[in-house]
């Protein structure tokens, strides 16, 4: 048994393999978890799966999409994620997730933070769209929730 690559601490099989085999995740960090695990695995059916109707991606021709995300997973190299908040769902039914990931991209640092928000569609939780982070200014304003985001310029 592994260690699942989404750093929950568990393994692989007790944690994201049932939701990259079709399983729907329970929660929208579930999902978060599970879409960074297939970035991870290239699991482009599972990141293809779990898009909601509305993001954007899905106005692609499916091999459009799909060669996006190859091109993108052998110049990617993750190494951690660390989930920091979660809400939701609000009135309009939306979940939001603040999280950091740790990568290279080409071998460069390409460290991110990221507010998701998902939404339920076809049948589970969706990853609808997200508002990148700048991880440094998440550090110089001492960000540790959703509600602290508020603090940022």
């Amino acid at each position: 048994m592994t260690a699942c690559p989404c750093t929950s601490g568990r393994t692989f099989e007790a944690c994201c393999a049932p939701y990259l085999a079709g399983a729907e995740p329970p929660d929208a960090p579930s999902l978060m978890r599970s879409r960074y695990t297939a970035f991870v695995r290239g699991d482009h059916a599972h990141l293809i799966r779990t898009l909601h109707p509305e993001h954007e991606d899905r106005r692609l021709p499916a091999r459009a999409l799909k060669d996006r995300l190859a091109k993108h997973g052998k110049r990617a190299r993750y190494h951690g994620l660390s989930v920091i908040d979660h809400d939701g769902p609000d009135a309009q039914g939306i979940h939001r997730v603040l999280f950091r990931v740790s990568m290279k991209l080409a071998g460069a640092d390409a460290s991110f933070a990221e507010l998701s928000s998902f939404a339920v569609a076809e049948g589970g939780i969706r990853y609808l769209t997200g508002q990148m982070i700048d991880p440094r200014a998440l550090d110089r304003e001492g960000i540790t929730s959703i509600p602290d985001l508020a603090r940022l310029p």
